[in-house]
């Protein structure tokens, strides 16, 4: 289990609030009626201990770093990762699935300017019990509408990849949201990664790229930056600290190979709203290469319905992807799990439901 890690830096850091606590609480308790003086000198000492080893563990850290740098230098390193085999794409054809939930106006809009890009060979959007027009306007703006009854963002975005990998013309598989955030001319940075990597994630934490007003406010830039450290904790690389360089977890726009994504769809099984870190988890875990790129992002249309949506919601979703990724472990999928069984699972329980649009 890599998750030591985890654990560690979660301690280390909570050593270091606590140490930083006990000097004002020190000065509170000398002003309280009642005799401190015990409780005082022990606080006292024990901030100083904290202080110790928090010193000593940093001058360890220096000596680990340089060891680490001298001794990795005489390494001789066997090449890349085991990721699958790269070719370059001469023309590159994707298929664009867009998750959607009760945004209409704005997934249609966001089908319409991911059909006029150059490479797309079709544009997917994947229905999540929407009880407004969004199936209709999709299908009007050119899109092909499917609907998935399971809800949950992970249930669409697991569908719209399987519904990905039935465009067999398609060689890139790209996965978005219809809530109007994300630029679809900014599949072409995606497309320009994707030659040398398995996986292209979107980073929305660049200053400059990022409207004001959007959703990434402090909380959730700094959330993602925060778990984005633990998820590269959970996978280390000492060479890259980390296996991709990573400071956005919860980017849902993200381009992968069809080989690539064959090859993980079996073992992604999240329904909720940490789908995101969990796909990025299983991608290393089988070893595939991932590259992060800063993308533009703005206010979305309409109202939140993820993590957004309050600052409750927000603190429950960060805390279900930190437990994920400190508990994270790759089990073998279970028999007949395919990338097709998955999309089956969504045809059946459509087919179930009446009322859901086609």
């Amino acid at each position: 289990m890599r998750s030591y890690r985890v654990y560690l830096a979660l301690l280390v850091v909570a050593a270091a609030i606590v140490g930083a606590l006990l000097h004002p609480l020190a000065l509170l308790l000398a002003i309280s009626p009642f005799d401190p003086r015990g409780l005082i000198q022990f606080m006292e000492q024990a901030r100083s201990a904290i202080a110790d080893l928090l010193g000593w563990g940093v001058l360890a850290l220096l000596a680990i770093v340089l060891l680490y740098g001298l001794g990795g230098r005489r390494i001789k390193h066997a090449g890349s990762p085991a990721h699958l085999d790269h070719r370059v794409f001469a023309e590159p054809k994707v298929a664009v699935a867009i998750t959607a939930y009760n945004d209409a106006e704005a997934t249609a809009q966001a089908a319409e300017d991911f059909r006029r890009q150059p490479h797309v060979v079709r544009v997917l959007v994947i229905d999540n019990n929407s009880t407004d027009q969004t199936a209709a306007l999709a299908q009007a703006a050119g899109a092909t509408v499917i609907a998935e009854p399971r809800q949950g963002y992970g249930y669409a975005c697991m569908r719209g990849l399987a519904e990905g990998l039935k465009v067999r013309e398609a060689d890139v598989i790209v996965l978005t949201e219809g809530d109007g955030t994300f630029f679809a001319d900014d599949l072409a940075k995606l497309l320009a990664y994707i030659e040398d990597a398995d996986l292209v994630v979107g980073n929305r934490v660049v200053r400059g790229l990022i409207d004001q007003d959007s959703q990434m406010d402090h909380l959730f830039t700094w959330g993602n930056m925060t778990l984005a450290v633990l998820l590269r904790l959970r996978f280390w690389d000492g060479r890259h600290l980390g296996p991709a360089g990573l400071m956005d977890v919860g980017c849902t726009y993200r381009a992968i190979r069809r080989e690539a994504l064959e090859r993980i769809l079996p073992d992604l099984r999240v329904g909720g709203n940490h789908f995101s870190p969990h796909m990025l988890m299983v991608a290393m875990a089988h070893g595939l290469s991932v590259i992060e790129i800063p993308i533009r992002f703005r206010r979305r249309v309409g109202q939140s319905k993820g993590a957004s949506q309050s600052l409750w919601k927000g603190l429950q979703v960060g805390l279900t992807m930190t437990w994920h990724i400190m508990t994270f472990n790759l089990k073998p999928a279970p028999p007949g799990s395919t990338g097709e069984s998955t999309a089956q699972q969504g045809d059946q329980g459509a087919k179930a439901r009446a009322g859901i649009s086609r």
